[in-house]
């Protein structure tokens, strides 16, 4: 799948006249309209509405989507119907791929795409979910909420909107959003949404930790965007995580090698930039794709996806500060560059014993916490 830009994306929905869901249930009426994709139930009579940016991030994330899948990008509870125009498109795309299969004479390109394909089936877990498998089982699942183990963490466990200033933070971590925002360019025009959601786990009540948010952060979070904010956020915010993360993010071979390249950006740099408005600068020939484009509430600029997501994890840090959470300790923060690291392997080759001993460690080196 991934075959349509977003103008093609939008240009084929609204050739679809209806769709159906694993379970029969009929979708009808369906087009985009700008930043929504509106339908009609089967057996309803009012339209419904999925959001357009969001059902492009999970086409482009996820070749076959389930609805579990989709919770991490759909919000609101239009999971299935969003699924459902998702398979739609990609039937529509084999059936163009196969007729232009058919054009092909070149032997070698053929069997290069039935390899690509073998390869794309085969049904291997996320870093994220065997991360949070092992986790569970350190902690004890029972007090643990995450999507990757099938419990995800929803608005009623935690208060998680776009807008810092919906949180009744105090006065001085305002000012501190409102600073590392101005680095960031943003026009802070939120929508004041729910992104609880997006939370990768939630401890509740756990004996020794808490009740505190939980995130495995990969290599697409290192950007020169999250530095910018962090050293800004950490100078307001004690967060036991930020001398490792801050001396990750000055590391240019890492940037350049795993960061750039997870967010399939092609420019490399002699040395760090030195602010983030040459980190745009120095992006601005990039193809525009899902994970450099504008967000228009927030960052509508070329590299915007990349300073939301930095600005995303900046709520978390400091969600935990807020009324609306009481009781909340400090996030955990579990860098998978760590894991690497301590191992010397890719995290993906990493068994669950190793991954249980490393999040241990981890929790004693950075957190200070043995379990």
């Amino acid at each position: 799948m991934r075959n349509l830009d977003k103008p093609s994306f939008i240009a084929q929905i609204n050739t679809l006249k209806e769709t159906k869901s694993v379970q029969g249930k009929i979708y009808h009426s369906i087009r985009a309209d700008g930043h929504v994709v509106q339908f009609i139930r089967g057996g309803k009579s009012k339209s419904e509405r999925i959001n357009l940016d969001e059902l492009f991030e999970l086409y482009q994330a996820v070749d076959c989507p389930n609805t579990k899948e989709a919770r991490s990008y759909i919000s609101g509870r239009v999971q299935s119907p969003a699924v459902s125009i998702i398979k739609a498109l990609s039937q529509s795309e084999h059936k163009t791929d196969s007729h232009e299969q058919n054009n092909l004479t070149d032997k070698v390109l053929s069997e290069d795409k039935k390899r690509a394909r073998k390869s794309a089936n085969k049904d291997q877990p996320k870093d994220e979910t065997r991360f949070f498998q092992a986790f569970a089982e350190v902690v004890n699942e029972r007090y643990l909420l995450s999507k990757s183990i099938y419990k995800p963490v929803k608005s009623n466990h935690a208060f998680l909107s776009d807008d810092f200033r919906s949180y009744a933070f105090p006065e001085q971590i305002d000012q501190n959003f409102e600073q590392f925002l101005a680095e960031l360019d943003s026009n802070i025009a939120f929508s004041g949404k729910s992104i609880a959601h997006f939370i990768d786990g939630l401890l509740v009540d756990h004996p020794q930790f808490g009740t505190r948010i939980v995130e495995f952060d990969e290599e697409q979070h290192f950007s020169p965007s999250l530095f910018y904010l962090l050293s800004t956020q950490s100078q307001r915010i004690k967060l036991d995580f930020s001398a490792y993360y801050l001396s990750l993010l000055q590391n240019t071979s890492y940037l350049n090698e795993e960061v750039l390249k997870k967010n399939r950006i092609k420019y490399r740099f002699s040395e760090y930039p030195q602010s983030h408005k040459d980190f745009l600068e120095a992006i601005q020939n990039e193809r525009e794709s899902g994970y450099i484009k504008p967000k228009q509430n927030g960052f509508p600029y070329l590299g915007g996806r990349i300073a939301q997501r930095a600005y995303y994890d900046s709520l978390r840090n400091a969600a935990h500060l807020s009324p609306k959470n009481t009781g909340f300790a400090p996030v955990l923060r579990f860098p998978k560059k760590y894991f690497e690291d301590k191992c010397g392997k890719r995290f993906s080759s990493l068994h669950s014993d190793q991954l249980k001993d490393v999040i241990k460690k981890c929790l004693i080196d950075i957190y200070k916490q043995e379990i």
